[in-house]
């Protein structure tokens, strides 16, 4: 940088005269001038993102279908990428910050609803949706889950639904909300919420399957290793790392990341 540069970059973030300035004055300075030339970067890429994100929507528009426009598997795949090249110290800060980004992208395309059922622990259940689905999601809390498991089937938004809170809405997923898929979890290794929607079943992240059948959490002598998450009256709720087919006869509804 040149000096006449120099002087009106200290200028910009120091109102203060060059020669009035100390050298660590000069040098914080020129650090605050090399942060605002990165945002300008940042803000030129982000806007240049969007305006990609919204042809992508309108791409996903061309053969209509009847599944809401989230692609967890792609998203895993690009966060899974984006983490891989990220320092270890700063993988929880890109994490959040590019759940972000997507989810601005998203809303280009249609500003995603979401709605949220959590009786026992609320605040933890929205945290971990607004993590998931970013702040450009429309966010609101319901009293009903199998009212929102309904508004989901419609294609409205989604729903992240908590389990064992009560209410077993998850049986819904075998019988009436067989359209639904679950394709997220919140709550740490053992879930303690749930995020259903129209999601294509191809679309659906590749992690641990969720089993929606009549049995123990420990199988059905199918050799399949579970891990409960609720049961009600027979029905069991649980997870396996089995690869099985989503509505295939072992009851799989979807899978987690």
């Amino acid at each position: 940088m040149t000096t006449s540069r120099t002087q009106a970059a200290l200028q910009q973030v120091w109102p203060a005269a060059p020669q009035e300035l100390s050298a660590e004055q000069m040098a914080l300075a020129a650090l605050r001038h090399e942060i605002d030339e990165l945002d300008d970067q940042l803000l030129a890429l982000f806007e240049r993102r969007l305006a990609i994100a919204a042809k992508v929507g309108k791409a996903k528009d061309a053969p209509s279908g009847p599944h809401v426009k989230l692609r967890p598997d792609r998203e895993q795949t690009v966060l899974d990428r984006v983490l891989s090249q990220a320092e270890p110290d700063n993988r929880e800060a890109v994490e959040s910050l590019w759940r972000q980004i997507v989810g601005w992208g998203l809303a280009r395309q249609g500003r995603m609803k979401v709605q949220v059922w959590s009786p026992v622990e609320p605040t933890r259940a929205f945290d971990g949706a607004r993590l998931r689905f970013g702040a450009a999601a429309d966010m609101r809390a319901v009293r009903d889950p199998q009212a929102a498991l309904a508004w989901a089937a419609e294609g409205h938004g989604v729903a992240v639904l908590a389990v064992n809170a009560g209410d077993p809405w998850w049986i819904g997923l075998r019988r009436d909300w067989s359209m639904l898929s679950v394709f997220d979890g919140f709550g740490g290794d053992t879930p303690t919420a749930l995020a259903v929607g129209k999601i294509d079943p191809a679309a659906l992240p590749n992690g641990r399957r969720v089993i929606v059948d009549v049995g123990g959490d420990a199988g059905d002598g199918s050799g399949i290793r579970r891990r409960g998450l609720d049961t009600h009256h027979g029905w069991t709720l649980s997870l396996t790392d089995a690869a099985l087919p989503v509505g295939g006869d072992e009851g799989c509804v979807g899978s987690i990341g």
